[in-house]
């Protein structure tokens, strides 16, 4: 995926408004632009995912480890969760490949089970999940 800088806003609308109107003429296919706000430009998963980690106390090369650990398997649960939610124009693919290769089906039961983990109230997970919404929150705030 491809995300192009361009800002102001008023200066998007009108030329994603005319490539709709040109691909329709010439195809007969509508298709919508979607607009990403700039201020996001330098938030990207990669990042964050850092940020997670190191909120962590742990490495972000803990994600690519093929190990079923419990504080890299939440580590990775945390990710996924964070990354759905800051980035939803990632596929459950594309969110896989930051977690060492693993396929689509991993992402879903992971955020399955950070869910369930949440939903049951497990005081380590929380605790754990809490400081990366702070972290986050912080990092979000202070480059935007």
């Amino acid at each position: 995926m491809y995300y192009a800088t361009i800002s102001p806003a008023a200066t998007t609308r009108p030329i994603a408004m005319m490539a709709e109107q040109q691909v329709k003429e010439r195809t007969g296919m509508s298709i919508s632009v979607l607009q990403y706000p700039t201020e996001f430009v330098n938030k990207t998963p990669q990042r964050m995912l850092h940020v997670i980690a190191l909120a962590l106390d742990m490495s972000p090369e803990c994600y690519r480890m093929k190990t079923r650990v419990r504080s890299i398997v939440e580590l990775r649960f945390i990710g996924s969760l964070f990354l759905r939610q800051h980035f939803p124009a990632l596929t459950l693919q594309q969110i896989a490949a930051y977690f060492g290769g693993q396929d689509h089906t991993s992402v879903i039961n992971g955020l399955a089970r950070a869910h369930n983990l949440i939903y049951v109230r497990d005081s380590n997970f929380i605790k754990k999940y809490n400081t990366a919404i702070k972290s986050v929150n912080t990092w979000l705030r202070r480059e935007a």
